[in-house]
């Protein structure tokens, strides 16, 4: 038997260990030395990184009114559909599936593979082959109950948090401080240089951010939606400024500005230059921790996009079916693990997601647009209501238009052809509002 309906059995440190999950994945082994590029001035690094919080708090309070207000399962799908129609969200479920969901799937599968054949050189298949195995195991591990996935998140979420915890403090204890702590904050040494060079290294530190909305994708699958939920998502969103920003702070203790920019592999590089191979081997310990709480998160999310979308499209009926034995979107699920697998084999996942970069902005763009809109549609509201309104949407509706704006000046190709992506959705849409049922429908 196959029903519609998810269960509603998710809690409040579910949500932070999905989000936990999500953000904190690779991007800050490798964003500080793209961040140092641009700018040369610790006060000035560590102030982009306590903004580039900032704006995801902005983003996370308007997320956090609108999950309360439609406590369904799709968080961006739900919103776009009900605040612009039908068309809006299915072209934003058609881009997260087809574009940036499998490929940053793709992504962190192959960046675990290649760190655990690193670390193991000899008795394991090829890097892709365990990318396709990571991705069909923690496929495996989600299609059989969300209580399953969650339990394994809440455990690399802790081991995530603990071992960078644990490694920023062995950073502060024992480096030598090439920039001694009261001049991160002096203004004498900023470069009035580097600041026009924020732009470009704020939409680095935002991609390391990302992720920050996702647990909103199983709204429909929380106890609580409207309180628990919108607690969850400010309280990560608050843990993961904080830590990034020790993090930060303990390269500049280890390496100045300038030798930041010459680290291929910060992290790796400092814990080598503390401790040796033994460092390095540490590094990579937590790497491969840090990559699959990544990948098993947005896989775990991931799959509720489809669905949902599926839900209200005659002809994906067959696809926003929940399992009755696993109580899953199982055959969602499944799809998302099959197309990630198909851009690992193509491999040139990394320049997929430069396409989606201009999508996540101008779907964020209508985010922060349609809170006013649902507000207007429904004022007889009983849930979460964020602090600031009508400015703290008004902000985040204009950076996120300035950091699509600055996607199509640095990036005009990849930008193009993302907005062509998105383009191809309208006439799958039309495809899919037409009722039928494919005979293949039972066979998954």
């Amino acid at each position: 038997m196959i029903s519609d309906q998810l269960k509603r059995e998710l809690k409040f440190w579910d949500s932070i260990a999905i989000t936990v999950g999500i953000v904190i994945g690779v991007g800050i082994f490798r964003v500080p030395t793209e961040v140092a590029k641009y700018i040369g001035s610790p006060s000035l690094i560590l102030l982009a990184w306590l903004l580039g919080g900032a704006i995801s708090i902005l983003g996370v309070l308007c997320y956090a009114e609108l999950s309360s207000r439609f406590p369904e399962t799709g968080g961006t799908y739900v919103f776009l559909r009900e605040a612009y129609g039908e068309f809006v969200g299915f072209l934003y479920g058609w881009a997260e599936f087809a574009i940036n969901r499998a490929a940053t799937i793709a992504a962190v599968a192959y960046i675990f593979a290649a760190y655990l054949k690193s670390a193991v050189p000899f008795g394991l298949p090829g890097e892709k082959w365990l990318a396709f195995g990571i991705i069909f195991l923690l496929t495996l591990v989600n299609g059989i109950g969300v209580h399953v996935g969650v339990r394994v998140q809440h455990v690399l979420s802790f081991f995530k948090a603990a071992s960078l915890l644990v490694m920023t403090g062995l950073i502060f204890w024992f480096a030598k401080a090439v920039t001694p702590t009261p001049s991160f904050f002096s203004v004498s040494e900023i470069n009035l240089g580097s600041v026009g060079h924020f732009a470009p290294a704020m939409v680095a530190i935002l991609w390391t951010f990302g992720g920050w909305h996702e647990s909103t994708f199983m709204s429909g699958e929380f106890r609580d939606t409207k309180k628990e939920l919108p607690r969850a998502l400010i309280i990560s969103g608050l843990m993961i400024t904080g830590l990034y920003f020790l993090i930060n702070a303990a390269y500049l203790k280890a390496l100045s500005p300038d030798q930041m920019v010459q680290s291929k592999a910060i992290a790796a590089d400092v814990l080598k230059k503390l401790f040796g191979e033994t460092g390095k081997l540490a590094m990579t310990a937590i790497v491969l921790m840090s990559s699959l709480g990544a990948l098993n998160s947005n896989i775990l999310t991931g799959g509720r996009i489809p669905f949902s979308v599926a839900q209200n499209s005659p002809r994906l009926k067959w696809l926003g079916k929940v399992d009755s034995r696993f109580h899953t979107p199982l055959r969602s699920l499944v799809l998302n693990g099959i197309w990630a697998c198909v851009l690992v084999l193509w491999g040139n996942f990394e320049q997929i997601l430069f396409f989606n970069a201009f999508e996540i902005w101008l779907f964020f763009i209508l985010v922060g647009v349609s809170v006013f809109i649902l507000r207007r549609k429904n004022n007889a509201h009983s849930g979460f209501s964020m602090v600031g309104y009508p400015f703290v949407p008004i902000l985040f509706t204009l950076v996120s238009f300035w950091l699509c704006w600055t996607t199509i000046q640095h990036a005009p190709r990849e930008a193009f052809i993302g907005f062509v992506i998105i383009l191809i959705g309208g006439p799958l849409y039309f495809l899919a509002k037409h009722s039928f049922s494919p005979p293949y429908k039972s066979i998954v």
